[in-house]
């Protein structure tokens, strides 16, 4: 159970709260962002556009800098699957989810590695559901040049979510599976992680429009010349009830997006701190990015705690 109250200064005090991830939007200039128009300069005739990032505690509490915020973890979880409350997670899970739960299997967080037509998901109808679906492979630049996939439905979230200061797609597939392949054989030439100390000490910093355009004809010059993706060794099957395309599209002259996020420019050095070293943590918010609250010289992982039930206050100073 949760529960709201406004009292003196507090924007919200809530008690046995489940932490999930925190809630972003932006602010453009454009009336609507889809991930569509972001697939070639012409849809928008611009090369460039920029967001203005803005999070949220839920779907209507803004979390912003300037206010002090307060969480107290219970000791209690609850697995991010079931809803159970548990007195311990696996990644996120009760063990019998963690078990049994595609969205708990390996081919997760390695999509080039889905045994769906080998007739081995956990959960057959939802994989269908999640991984046959149009995805993007992405580049972007956190402290460097970085390929990922996403789901359509997730862009620009997929970016903001990992702190990315650019970022434009490359490919569109029908299947998290085919994006995956794409990635894996990308990672040739292109790291696909980053180091989170690395991508908070960057801040705004970003490519220039050249340099991200050069990284771009870069990757499709080294396509050109693989002989995996020539001869389209490249492509996976998709199950034929699906009745999906096969078809690879390129983008190679994509919008970029440059990302922007209210963070301290002075701080030079980061501490994180967690829930299990202490089981209560305070201070003033000076920035957030990605999924990391800045408060001063600390920084805390909002998506690392996803299933700590704790108490969490919101107030104004």
């Amino acid at each position: 159970m949760t529960k709201r109250v406004s009292i003196l200064n507090y924007l919200i005090q809530k008690k046995n709260l489940p932490i999930s991830k925190l809630f972003t939007n932006f602010d453009t200039s454009l009336i609507k962002l889809s991930a569509n128009t972001l697939e070639d300069i012409q849809n928008l005739k611009e090369k460039i556009i920029s967001i203005q990032v803005k999070y949220n505690l839920d779907e209507k509490e803004a979390l912003k800098t300037g206010l002090k915020i307060k969480i107290k973890h219970s000791g209690l979880f609850q697995c991010t699957s079931c809803k159970k409350n548990i007195k311990k997670l696996f990644e996120g899970f009760c063990f019998p989810c963690f078990k049994k739960k595609a969205s708990a299997d390996r081919c997760i967080m390695s999509p080039n590695l889905c045994h769906y037509n080998l007739g081995t998901c956990r959960e057959p109808l939802w994989g269908e559901e999640y991984c046959y679906q149009p995805h993007y492979v992405y580049l972007s630049y956190t402290d460097k040049f970085k390929v990922g996939i996403t789901r359509q439905t997730q862009i620009p979230t997929r970016w903001i979510d990992q702190g990315a200061s650019s970022a434009a797609l490359l490919a569109k597939v029908t299947s998290r599976h085919q994006a995956g392949i794409i990635e894996h054989n990308l990672k040739e030439i292109l790291h696909d992680k980053s180091h989170w100390l690395n991508m908070l000490k960057n801040g705004n910093k970003r490519p220039s429009l050249e340099e991200f355009q050069d990284k771009i004809s870069f990757i499709f010059n080294w396509i050109k010349q693989n002989e995996i993706f020539q001869n389209k060794e490249i492509i996976v099957d998709t199950p034929a009830h699906l009745k999906l395309s096969d078809q690879i599209e390129y983008f190679h002259s994509p919008v970029i997006v440059n990302l922007n996020y209210d963070i301290p420019s002075e701080v030079l050095k980061f501490k994180s701190i967690n829930l299990d070293k202490s089981s209560e943590i305070e201070g003033i918010i000076t920035g957030i990015k990605g999924q990391y609250i800045f408060l001063g010289e600390n920084v805390f992982n909002m998506r690392r705690h996803e299933g700590y039930i704790v108490d969490l206050d919101l107030e104004e100073i």
